[in-house]
């Protein structure tokens, strides 16, 4: 082997050696001594930000929420902008959070086709109303931004 391939491998084998990948030699001779255990190396801990982990399902800027009142007994918050969704929850005179409206591939409740998407003020998963349950919204939520 010629000198130049034989200080490569001894390079590579030193390199691989280092890294704990292997070992170059066993126990020196007359070593009679038990191996001793190698302390892994410290792993830092990362974690997110609380703001991270606890984010909305959806990215609403401050400034977009607005409250809203719910006009109406029994009202249906629905999982999607349409009256053959499923009814998520039901509220009566209630006051929601409310996130952005819709009037996209909606269905219409007494003429209004817009939908709020909304939350319960004690947090809960978003849901929609129609707006003809909204008190003021006719046909729109005023100054509430389009889904």
């Amino acid at each position: 082997m010629p000198p130049s391939m034989r200080n490569s491998w001894a390079l590579a084998a030193a390199t691989l050696a280092m890294a704990g990948s292997i070992a170059l030699a066993g126990p020196a001779q007359g070593d009679t001594r038990a191996p001793q255990p190698v302390a892994p190396a410290p792993v830092s801990k990362v974690s997110a930000p609380v703001s991270e982990v606890s984010a909305p399902v959806f990215e609403v800027s401050a400034a977009g929420v607005k409250k809203i009142r719910v006009k109406g007994t029994h009202v249906a918050l629905r999982e999607c902008p349409r009256t053959s969704c499923r009814v998520a929850v039901r509220v009566s005179n209630a006051t929601l959070r409310a996130y952005c409206q819709t009037n996209r591939h909606t269905s219409k409740v007494s003429g209004n086709k817009w939908w709020t998407k909304v939350t319960l003020l004690s947090d809960s998963d978003p849901a929609w109303v129609s707006n003809h349950y909204v008190r003021g919204a006719a046909p729109k939520v005023p100054h509430l931004p389009t889904c």
